[in-house]
């Protein structure tokens, strides 16, 4: 074999192998769009686009859409397939938590308002917002934030003969606070903790609960004591604030005397 014919020999055959490698790379490309196609594949589900706040109004650029696998869709998402113009119908709606970018939107955590404020919107069924007039001392030092739970504890000084001690009683235990003064977003990711300075604490209680602090904001002073978010009631009973008689009444938790006099 002459020179010149292996010369062509090679070249063939180098000619060969990049046709077969060029082959397999449109097979690859051609493959990846159907991988992409099987791994969307599922329910189409309504989402949040950003992060949202507790007590927002839903708007336009809020609301997006995402796949999720339908093993995974629970019956409190909204999927397309169920409600086509979700992601108009959900505009204007009231979110009663927070959520994060990306978190699908679930029937239970948003309500439309129907008329009615931001606030009202917020309140679980069956409760009300009913506000008390606080300070930064009677208030855990003005660090507590929309959505803390906390006690409400009455104070008041009594007389028995020639003394006048002071009472006390956890009034109500874990309530929702709604509201400190005109904040109602609670402040995060600040160090140290943000201070708010209220002079006015909005929680959320039932009927019999607003009735039991009216009763307690009449009969002393109110503090209110920030629990933690994991917080268990160690050492106390269950506090009953409304007495079954009608004039209700307080229990007193500890007595002792004290200089001076007070409401």
């Amino acid at each position: 074999m002459s020179a010149r014919q292996l010369i062509v020999l090679v070249i063939a055959a180098i000619a060969a192998i990049g046709a077969l490698l060029l082959i397999r790379g449109m097979g690859a490309r051609n493959a990846a769009p159907e991988e992409t196609a099987a791994a969307g594949a599922g329910l189409q589900v309504l989402v949040a686009a950003r992060d949202i706040q507790q007590g927002a109004a839903l708007t336009p650029s809020d609301l997006a859409v995402a796949s999720f696998p339908e093993q995974s869709i629970s019956q409190s998402f909204v999927t397309l397939s169920a409600q086509p113009s979700a992601q108009t119908e959900y505009v204007g709606a009231i979110a009663r938590r927070t959520f994060v970018q990306g978190e699908p939107i679930t029937t239970n955590s948003v309500i439309q308002p129907d008329g009615h404020g931001a606030m009202a919107a917020q309140l679980e069924p069956g409760h009300r917002a009913v506000s008390i007039e606080i300070s930064n001392t009677s208030a855990a030092g003005g660090y507590i934030q929309p959505n803390d739970r906390v006690d409400v504890i009455m104070s008041r000084t009594v007389s028995e003969g020639n003394q006048q001690g002071g009472q006390s009683e956890i009034v109500l235990q874990d309530v929702r606070v709604l509201a400190m003064g005109e904040t109602t977003q609670p402040v995060t990711g600040s160090d140290p903790p943000a201070q708010l300075n209220a002079n006015l604490a909005v929680l959320e209680l039932t009927p019999q609960e607003a009735r039991a602090l009216t009763m307690a904001d009449q009969m002393g002073d109110i503090s209110l004591a920030l629990r933690g978010v994991q917080a268990e009631t160690v050492g106390l009973s269950a506090p009953d604030p409304v007495s079954n008689s009608s004039g209700g009444g307080v229990r007193v938790h500890a007595f002792g005397a004290v200089a001076g006099g007070g409401r």
